[in-house]
């Protein structure tokens, strides 16, 4: 039987599993971002300051002040996570997109093969009735997902975010389509511009953007912790040629 993907708006009832997809996703950049951080001059500052305090005011012997390496890494790992941790959340249950989609996976119920093993094919909603495609003995599960909100800064604008596909389902071209899907929608509705915002953690995120028609537009630096750590950001702009004349 083949196994497929159905790329279709949410619903109310799926809000929970977008919430846990979207968490997924963006925690998966933690240790990127945790190990960007080690680079940083801070992180050297802060092994020289702890090593101090224990030598000098500790009287910790010297040959056991680099013991603050270890622990400035652990304490940047604390850091980082926490700050990601928030930034999912706020992500979840902050910015309300004017339109959501879902990708859902149709597998059969008593598969044992693992989902990175199988190939899926996906489609639209509507080709299920247009193609008579019989689903109603699968398992399904939310896999990925994708929201688009207006951006105010620029007129007819739309803004692209919470892109995320679960980790065993990516390198099948789910995000691909959703990315596509979203296009297709701010073309039939007059939205002129597509813009979006990336990381240098997300590399493999912005080569799909890339792949997909958007350019990058600009590259700034936003916070993480103050302005000790922060993230180069990526803002990607896609054209839109809207249907309408």
């Amino acid at each position: 039987m083949t196994n497929f993907i159905v790329i279709r708006q949410s619903r109310t009832s799926d809000i929970a599993a977008i919430n846990q997809v979207v968490r997924d996703a963006y925690l998966s950049n933690i240790f990127p971002a945790w190990l960007n951080a080690l680079t940083k001059e801070i992180t050297f500052q802060l092994v020289v300051v702890f090593s101090a305090l224990m030598f000098i005011f500790m009287g910790v012997p010297l040959q056991y002040c680099f013991l603050a390496i270890p622990l400035v890494m652990f304490l940047l790992l604390i850091v980082v996570a926490s700050a990601f941790l928030m930034k999912a959340t706020e992500l979840a249950y902050g910015k309300k997109p004017i339109q959501c989609w879902v990708a859902e996976a149709f597998e059969p119920y008593f598969s044992m093969e693992k989902p990175e093993s199988q190939t899926y094919e996906i489609i639209p909603e509507y080709k299920i009735v247009t193609d008579s495609i019989d689903l109603t003995k699968c398992k399904k599960q939310i896999v990925g997902t994708v929201s688009v909100a207006r951006f105010i800064n620029v007129d007819n604008a739309a803004w692209l975010f919470r892109l995320a596909v679960n980790k065993r389902y990516q390198r099948k071209g789910v995000a691909h389509s959703l990315v596509r899907t979203v296009q297709a929608w701010c073309k039939d509705n007059r939205y002129y511009d597509l813009l979006l915002a990336v990381s240098e953690c997300q590399d493999n995120a912005r080569k799909l953007f890339m792949n997909t028609g958007f350019t990058i537009k600009q590259m700034y630096h936003k916070q993480i912790v103050g302005s000790a750590i922060t993230l180069l950001m990526y803002q990607l702009e896609c054209t839109i040629t809207s249907t309408f004349k």
